[in-house]
């Protein structure tokens, strides 16, 4: 038979609504969105500004 592709998963994010201040931890961004339920989080800029993303497979 032919080869199987695996589908991968598509990344949904959302700014955390708990992060306070810039974010310059992917670390500490990841340890506040794991409160807010998601399993991940990482730094993004945002115009100027660093904020806090959580991510989940969506």
């Amino acid at each position: 038979m032919g080869t199987m592709k695996t589908a991968e998963a598509r990344t949904c994010q959302s700014q955390s609504h708990k992060f306070k201040g810039a974010c310059f931890s992917d670390t500490n961004c990841a340890s506040v969105c794991r409160t807010e339920k998601f399993p991940r989080g990482q730094c993004n800029t945002h115009y100027v500004e660093r904020k806090c993303y959580c991510e989940r497979d969506c």
